[in-house]
């Protein structure tokens, strides 16, 4: 019997089938799952993998650290992974997403390995072909951050487990630098040596477990320690452990019930519930169907069953405490927070699918001296087929291609817009954004693979908006509009621009493309203002054929040097004698992309007071926010300008 349920020991193999076929199979299966339409899914670069890779330039800068604060704190060892593939590869999409992708190819290889030699070679062939068709797995080494290496330095913590724990230890304690979901890893050695201490065979097992559990905790926590040193020493380094402790504060308050419904959740997450965000999957959807759930659950009592095993006590210990994560916080189950069971996940399924297959009836006895395990094969193809299909249909198709997906969670437009850009090249470039951040530039120079000198203005329902006229050769501007993004209708009319756009793309959401005119039909000033050299107003208006309950204003300027990154304008309403009635504070040209000779128009709608009186005044100026500092204008003993209705 023992032969049967461990077939890397059964003598009765098959000729035809060679030693390194399946494995070597799963492995082209898992990088095909990986590397095809690798920009496209997930479709674009998230906020996370833009900050990922400013993270890697800071460190190729010179900027180390054993945490690094960006993002709401990050731990630093995936990032040290990605230098070499941004050094090698440049600063692009393909080396933001390669080390998380070359991540997925080891997991499978080592878990393939690990379990061959604990469990059996058809547990591991299966564990490793689900591994590499599931989206969970898949997903994570397709997407360049840093939670997928948890998981593989925990196989390496498996592997060295009996023979030599302190190599054991050093894993356990690397995985803490990987990822925050990891931090509470250091209960598996734990748990092991109690589990063993009350379910082991005899009293030398009991102390092997013990010896073990002590070196690879002891280990662990010293490896760990730099780490935890450099957090005692700065508490605000890690503001995403203070988000997500609502449940255990509320645990510590003698309110139990947040912490019971986020276990209950994260307990279901393999057959009855599913992660409800849209950002890494389809919301609500299980982990496994039906077919694969319940050799899932099998495998668990099959390990259950085995538990005074030491690999099967280290099995489900690994899987309680990698649960921990998305049980005792908020918005369970998560499907990041658990990365780190993945291997052992996919090893219950296969324990399940290799138990029950030796056990099914033989379909035939022919071949009495090389039987091939005919049953295991078909359950093992059926669970292949249902996880690979469910994974294409949703994972590659559905997913990817939902505007949730694509609009709030990925930067799916900035990289419509690079493709279409590279397709048709225009020097001059102006994209519009519903809300300009440094990282939104990033992440379309990274579409791009390359530096550009794009304009930036934001608009909106939100927004007042701007339109940019870049320096450089005159009437032959593009702008680039999302549909998220629209024009404020003012454009179309004062900055003449065309009401049609030369092109609409199909993609959803949609962009379109405006050829920009020479200049705006905005009256210009007899002698423009200059503010500190930097900045010159050269013409305004004030519209008559808007809403009545704003002061329409359009101010047309002219950049002399580079601006301040967060320049600001403003607009004061006053009474004759300086009493403060309205104001409009706002610039919607980025001034950080602004280069010296664009031109600009700003609109500038001061809110109109119920009780305007007759006669009243419009200042102008411009400032710094951060010190609150004005730009002084050339000429004029005041800080601001007067604007005469």
């Amino acid at each position: 019997m023992r032969s049967q349920l461990n077939p890397s020991r059964n003598p009765h193999r098959a000729s035809h089938i060679t030693q390194w076929f399946p494995e070597t199979a799963v492995l082209l299966i898992t990088a095909v799952f990986r590397i095809i339409s690798l920009q496209d899914v997930p479709p674009g670069l998230s906020q996370d993998e833009v900050l990922n890779a400013d993270i890697v330039s800071f460190i190729r800068q010179g900027q180390h650290a054993l945490f690094f604060r960006e993002g709401f704190g990050h731990e630093p060892l995936y990032h040290y992974w990605s230098v070499p593939f941004q050094v090698l590869l440049g600063d692009n999409f393909l080396s933001i997403r390669l080390p998380a992708l070359f991540l997925g190819l080891l997991l499978v290889a080592a878990t393939l390995r690990w379990v061959r030699r604990d469990f059996g070679r058809l547990t591991a062939v299966t564990a490793g072909l689900l591994i590499a068709v599931s989206w969970w797995p898949i997903i994570f080494s397709r997407v360049g951050i840093r939670p997928i290496m948890e998981p593989l330095l925990l196989l390496g913590m498996a592997w060295f487990w009996q023979k030599r724990p302190v190599v054991a230890g050093l894993f356990l304690g690397l995985s803490l630098y990987t990822y925050t979901g990891a931090r509470v890893v250091f209960l598996i050695p734990v748990l092991y040596g109690l589990v063993q201490l009350a379910a082991a065979p005899d009293r030398v097992a009991r102390q092997r477990a013990a010896r073990i559990s002590v070196v690879i905790l002891a280990v662990s926590l010293l490896v760990y320690l730099p780490m935890q040193l450099t957090l005692w020493a700065d508490p605000t380094l890690q503001q995403r452990v203070d988000q997500l402790a609502g449940p255990l504060d509320a645990l510590r308050q003698g309110d139990w019930r947040p912490v019971r419904q986020s276990t209950l959740l994260t307990l279901g997450v393999f057959s009855f519930t599913g992660d409800p965000r849209w950002t890494y999957t389809w919301p609500e959807r299980p982990l496994f169907d039906w077919i694969t759930a319940v050799f899932f659950y099998a495998g668990l009592v099959i390990a259950l069953l085995r538990v005074r095993r030491p690999q099967y006590t280290l099995l489900l210990v690994w899987l309680a405490v990698t649960l921990l994560p998305s049980a005792i916080t908020p918005q369970a189950p998560s499907i990041i927070r658990i990365i780190g069971a993945v291997p052992v996940v996919y090893v219950l399924v296969g324990l399940a699918v290799v138990a029950i297959g030796y056990r099914l009836p033989v379909i035939s006895n022919r071949f009495s001296d090389h039987r091939i395990p005919i049953t295991v094969y078909g359950l093992l193809i059926v669970v292949f087929l249902t996880t690979a299909v469910r994974t294409i249909q949703y994972g590659f198709i559905r997913w990817p291609q939902a505007v949730e997906t694509r609009l709030n969670h990925y930067q799916t437009t900035f990289l419509d817009i690079a493709r279409y850009w590279q397709q048709n090249p225009v020097e001059q470039l102006v994209i519009a954004d519903s809300f300009f951040e440094p990282i939104d530039a990033a992440s379309f120079r990274r579409d791009l693979g390359y530096e550009n000198d794009a304009r930036w203005v934001q608009a909106g329902p939100l927004v007042a908006g701007a339109l940019v006229f870049p320096q450089g050769e005159e009437g032959y501007g593009r702008l680039y509009v999302p549909e998220y993004a629209p024009i404020n209708p003012i454009f179309f009319q004062a900055s003449l621009l065309p009401a049609d756009p030369l092109y609409r793309s199909s993609s959803n959401p949609s962009f379109a493309v405006y050829g920009l005119p020479v200049q705006p039909a905005i009256p210009l000033l007899p002698q423009p203002v200059t503010f500190a050299g930097k900045i010159s107003l050269v013409g305004y208006e004030i519209l008559t054929d808007v809403p009545e309950d704003v002061i329409p204003l359009l101010t047309y300027w002219r950049v002399e040097e580079l601006l301040p990154w967060n320049l600001k304008s403003f607009v004061h309403l006053t009474t004759k004698d300086g009493e403060l009635l309205a104001q409009f504070d706002g610039l919607d040209a980025v001034p950080s992309r602004l280069k010296p000779g664009d031109m600009f128009v700003q609109y500038q709608p001061v809110p109109k007071p119920a009780d305007l009186p007759e006669e009243y005044l419009l200042q102008l100026g411009l400032y710094t926010p951060d010190n609150n500092q004005r730009l002084l204008p050339a000429g004029e003993s005041a800080d601001r300008i007067l604007i005469v209705p």
